[in-house]
């Protein structure tokens, strides 16, 4: 029998660190005060600790202590709120893509788009799942954390109905609608529900949208199509910034392009909105896929399709 939460807490307040687990022999084990905390070391201390606990969703809360499901009698009406794994949440992005391919007679007729990116419109697979989707002047505004914030698209699970503000850009229109797809197919019983302008580069703390922002990075950007036409444009599905692929993208000398371009997220946006690359011109990946360049950006680090 593992130990339990409240026994992990009582320790951790004893200890004063709140990041002490339960080690592989059941007795406690804690970083020095003094230690660093990585995000691979923390990443282990939860891992430990969900196999300890026997609860793959426990997680670190806010106040260093490991949450999890009350109890296994309890897990049905939390998935009903979320906790859906990535792998669950791609697989059922990938199954509604193929259901919308093995319909595209029925939905477009002999007007079948030609680029499989157009098939991947929100609207076409709300409405296929039997919702009314319509695209809205206006949604209205409400308040969150003290301030005004403008409704960018509304959810009824119980009647049905799916509308999008038409007051923000493209990117933030699809990747919204495509939000509101994940909620309809992961989080059955939640009635009207309204979101903010969302484009996939901000991480909400709630699991469901979490959850649904996740589904929508999967409908919008799925891992092949990415990632083919990431080579078909760059040559190789592990991009690697020397002097040659940094002059075939930019025209400057590797010491130029490092003084400017400096991390990770730096790297991945120049390659998430590039238009030009070895002699060749043609529509950046995230205009390709109606995302912003930050979300694109994010996906490609997801895919690991570039190498720093």
């Amino acid at each position: 029998m593992s130990k339990s939460l409240e026994e992990i807490s009582r320790s951790r307040r004893m200890l004063q660190n709140p990041y002490a687990h339960l080690d592989g022999n059941g007795a406690y084990s804690a970083l020095h005060q003094s230690g660093t905390l990585t995000p691979q070391s923390l990443s282990k201390q939860i891992k430990e600790s969900r196999r300890l606990l026997e609860d793959p969703y426990a997680y670190l809360d806010s106040g260093g202590d490991f949450s999890a499901l009350p109890s296994r009698a309890q897990h049905k009406s939390v998935r009903k709120r979320g906790r859906h794994s990535n792998a669950d949440i791609e697989q059922k992005a990938q199954e509604l893509q193929r259901l919308i391919w093995a319909k595209r007679k029925q939905i477009w007729g002999d007007s079948i788009p030609a680029n499989p990116i157009d098939m991947l419109d929100p609207s076409i697979a709300l409405e296929l799942l039997g919702y009314d989707f319509t695209l809205e002047e206006t949604l209205g505004h409400y308040h969150e954390n003290g301030r005004l914030v403008e409704v960018a698209g509304l959810i009824d699970n119980y009647t049905k109905r799916v509308r999008i503000s038409g007051q923000f850009s493209d990117s933030v229109r699809a990747f919204t609608a495509a939000h509101e797809l994940g909620h309809a197919l992961l989080h059955e019983a939640r009635g009207l529900h309204r979101d903010r302008p969302l484009d996939g580069t901000k991480l909400s703390r709630d699991i469901a949208e979490m959850e649904a922002d996740k589904f929508a990075t999967n409908y919008l950007m799925p891992r092949k199509l990415v990632r083919d036409r990431f080579v078909s444009h760059f040559g190789t599905a592990s991009f690697i910034f020397d002097e040659d692929t940094v002059f075939e993208l930019v025209q400057k000398s590797l010491a130029e392009f490092s003084r400017k371009y400096k991390t990770l997220r730096d790297l991945s946006r120049l390659l998430a909105g590039a238009e030009y690359f070895n002699g060749c011109r043609f529509i950046s990946l995230a205009t390709q896929f109606c995302v912003s360049v930050e979300a694109m950006a994010i996906r490609l680090e997801e895919l690991e399709l570039l190498v720093v």
